[in-house]
C-alpha cells in the first residue's frame, strides 16, 4: 500500500541542470508559473518533500528550501498530519486592474484550409444526437427501472471475478470479446432466439452504436444505398449517413418493413436494416409473412439484412418470436443486440453476430477500432448470465413493466381520453400518444418539459417531409405512483390527441 507522503497531484518540471539558475529556483518558479497559469489551484495538495525529491531527482533538502520560500511568500500552506498545499489567491490576481484579457484567435479563424474538419469528419458531427439527454423523469422513454437493477449480485460477482484478473487475462483479452461472455451470449440466442451461431461469430462492442458502425465499414462503400425503417432510430441513421452511405427511408407499417414499398421507390439496397423483434419507435412486430419476404428478397437482391434485435426481452402478449437470423440459410443477416436497456443505461456493452466466413475480419477490425471492451464489466456478465441471474432479470423486469404499462394506459385514459391500439401494448417499454397532423409535436414537448414531465416528440424519428405527429412516453423506468402523480400534467393534451389513430 502507497504510503500517505506519496499522495497528492503529480508535478511536473522541466530542470536545467546545465543552467547557471539555481535548481531551488528553477522548481519555485515553475511552481509559480503553474499556480498562475491555473495549472495548480488553490486546494491542490503536493506530494510530500520525500516523494518530490525521487519524482524531481533532487535532494530532499532542496525540496524542502523551495517549499520554505513558497510558504513565505504566501504561495503553499501546511497543515499539521495533512500536508502541504496551494494557498494562492488567483481570483485576487485576475481582478487586478478589470483590463480584458486577449482572446487567442479560433483556429478555424486563421484561414488555412487543413484547420478545418474533413468532409467525412463534418458528416459525424452533424449527424451527432446529442440533443436527447434529457434526466430520467416521468415520462421519459427508453430508460430501465434503475431501482430494479440487482446491484447486490452485481458487486457480489465483480468482487468474485477481480480475484481471476492476473495473469494472461490482463493482457490476452481476444479482440472479439471475451470467450465466456461470447459463449453465454450463444446459449441465450439459441434458447431465446433460436439462433444457431458459434462463439466465434459473436464479437463483443460496446453497444449497439459501435456495432452498427463496425458493420458499416466491413460491409458498405461510400454511397451504397441503405434501406432504413420509416419512422426509425436516430442512431441508426445518423450512423449510416455518417458513415457515407446514401440512406433510404421505407415506409413501415404493423407488419414490419414495407419490401414492396421500397421496391417501387428506392434503389435495390447493399443492406436492409430492420427492428423485428419490436419497432422503434411505433411498436409493431414484424409477422412470419413479412420475415419470409425480406430473406427471400435479400436472397435474389444479394442485400445484407442488418437486424437489430431492439427490446426483444419485454414481450408481453404473443411470446417472444424467433429471430430472422433463426431463418437465414444463407448467413445473409447480421444480428445486432445491446445490455443497456436491460441492465442500466451506461452498461456499455453489445455484441454482433457476424457471418461465419467474415467473423475473422470483423474479430480484426474490431482490434483496430479500440482494442476490446472493459474486460471487468464482460467477466461479471458472463458470470451473470451464466448462473441464471440475467433470465431471472428480465423475467422480474417483464413482469414489472407489464405493470407499469397497464397503470399508464389508465392514466392516459383518465386524462386524456386515449386507449392505446392493442397491438402497441404487446411489448415495449414506451406508449405512443398521436397528436393531430397541424399539432408541432416538439413544441409540445417542450411545454410538457416546462410543466415538469418529459416526452420525445414522435417527428424526430422521420427521415422524409411526411411526418406523423405525437409523443413517446416512457413508463418502465417509474413506479406506479410517480406515473400517476404525473398524469395531471398531460391534461392540457386532450384537445391535441389524434383519436383517428
Amino acid at each position: 500500500m502507497a504510503r500517505t507522503g506519496s499522495l497528492g497531484t503529480l508535478v511536473s518540471v522541466d530542470l536545467d541542470r546545465e543552467a547557471e539558475v539555481p535548481i531551488h529556483e528553477q522548481i519555485a518558479d515553475a511552481l509559480r508559473q503553474a499556480v498562475a497559469a491555473g495549472h495548480l489551484q488553490n486546494g491542490t495538495r503536493l506530494p510530500s518533500t520525500r516523494a518530490l525529491a525521487r519524482d524531481w531527482g533532487v535532494s530532499r533538502n532542496t525540496v524542502m528550501h523551495v517549499f520554505d520560500t513558497l510558504t513565505g511568500e504566501g504561495l503553499l500552506a501546511s497543515r499539521v498530519g495533512a500536508g502541504t498545499y496551494i494557498a494562492a489567491n488567483q481570483q485576487a490576481d485576475d481582478e487586478d486592474d478589470g483590463a480584458a484579457t486577449p482572446v487567442a484567435p479560433s483556429p478555424a479563424s486563421t484561414g488555412y484550409p487543413f484547420r478545418r474538419l474533413s468532409a467525412r469528419g463534418r458528416n459525424l458531427v452533424t449527424q451527432s444526437t446529442g440533443a436527447l439527454t434529457e434526466k430520467p423523469t416521468p415520462f421519459m422513454p427508453d430508460v430501465p427501472d434503475l431501482k430494479s437493477f440487482p446491484m447486490r449480485s452485481w458487486l457480489r460477482l465483480m468482487n468474485e471475478v477481480t480475484g481471476r484478473l492476473k495473469g494472461n487475462i490482463l493482457v490476452n483479452v481476444t479482440n472479439a470479446g471475451y470467450e465466456p461472455l461470447r459463449e453465454a451470449i450463444v446459449h441465450h440466442l439459441k434458447v431465446t432466439r433460436k439462433v444457431d451461431c458459434h462463439t466465434d461469430q459473436v464479437i463483443i462492442t460496446t453497444g449497439s452504436q459501435q456495432s452498427l458502425d463496425l458493420v458499416s465499414r466491413l460491409l458498405l462503400e461510400r454511397g451504397d444505398p441503405v434501406w432504413i425503417e420509416e419512422p426509425g432510430y436516430i442512431g441508426t441513421r445518423a450512423t449510416l449517413i455518417a458513415n457515407g452511405c446514401t440512406v433510404y427511408p421505407v415506409q413501415t407499417d404493423h407488419d414490419g418493413i414495407n419490401i414492396e414499398t421500397g421496391q417501387r421507390s428506392f434503389p435495390a439496397p447493399r443492406m436492409i436494416v430492420t427492428s423485428p423483434a419490436r419497432h422503434y419507435p411505433l411498436g409493431g412486430r414484424m409477422t412470419p409473412a413479412r420475415r419470409s419476404q425480406i430473406l427471400a428478397y435479400s436472397r435474389d437482391s444479394g442485400a445484407w439484412i442488418l437486424e437489430d434485435d431492439y427490446d426483444c426481452e419485454f414481450i408481453y402478449k404473443g411470446g417472444i418470436r424467433s429471430a430472422i437470423k433463426s431463418q437465414d440459410s444463407e448467413d445473409r443477416v447480421i444480428m445486432i443486440g445491446t445490455f443497456s436497456k436491460t441492465l442500466l443505461p451506461s452498461f456499455r456493452l453489445g455484441f454482433v453476430v457476424a457471418p461465419k466466413d467474415l467473423a475473422v475480419d470483423f474479430a480484426r477490425a474490431r482490434a483496430v477500432i479500440d482494442r476490446h471492451a472493459p474486460i471487468l464489466e464482460q467477466m461479471v456478465l458472463a458470470e451473470f448470465m451464466h448462473r441464471g441471474l440475467y433470465a431471472a432479470h428480465l423475467r422480474h423486469m417483464r413482469e414489472l413493466y407489464q405493470s407499469r404499462q397497464a397503470c399508464m394506459v389508465s392514466v392516459l385514459k383518465a386524462t386524456v381520453g386515449y386507449q392505446p391500439p392493442t397491438l402497441e401494448l404487446e411489448s415495449g417499454m414506451h406508449i405512443v400518444l398521436p397528436l393531430k397532423d397541424e399539432v408541432d409535436d416538439r413544441d409540445v414537448s417542450m411545454t410538457l418539459w416546462e410543466r415538469g414531465a418529459t416526452a420525445r416528440p414522435l417527428s424526430i424519428y422521420y427521415s422524409s417531409k411526411a411526418k406523423r405527429k405525437g409523443l413517446l412516453l416512457g413508463f418502465a423506468a417509474f413506479q406506479a405512483s410517480d406515473i400517476h402523480s404525473h398524469g395531471p400534467r398531460l391534461t392540457p393534451l386532450e384537445t391535441l390527441v389524434n383519436r383517428a389513430d
